[in-house]
């Protein structure tokens, strides 16, 4: 296997990683918004909901997009390949 194919395919191994790894945040960022939203409102307001606000807040659809990006990046082949 060559250099520049090792290279695209730690790169292709590396954003399906990053993909699975962000669907898998974004799954639990809404489990933790529903806890928010059945919190009593005075518990809203209080340490545990500012931390529930906190990670709601947190964009993981933009960096899933960028994941997906780089999964699909035309790569270099390298040495007059491309």
């Amino acid at each position: 296997m060559s250099k520049s194919s090792s290279r695209q395919k730690r790169w292709t191994e590396a954003a399906n990683k990053a993909i699975e790894g962000l669907e898998a945040l974004a799954e639990l960022q809404q489990e933790y918004e529903e806890w928010y939203d059945n919190m009593p409102e005075n518990l809203q307001n209080g340490p545990t909901g500012e931390k529930l606000q906190d990670i709601q807040n947190m964009d993981l659809e933009s960096a899933l997009d960028t994941a997906r990006e780089a999964e699909g990046a035309d790569l270099p082949q390298g040495f007059g390949r491309d």
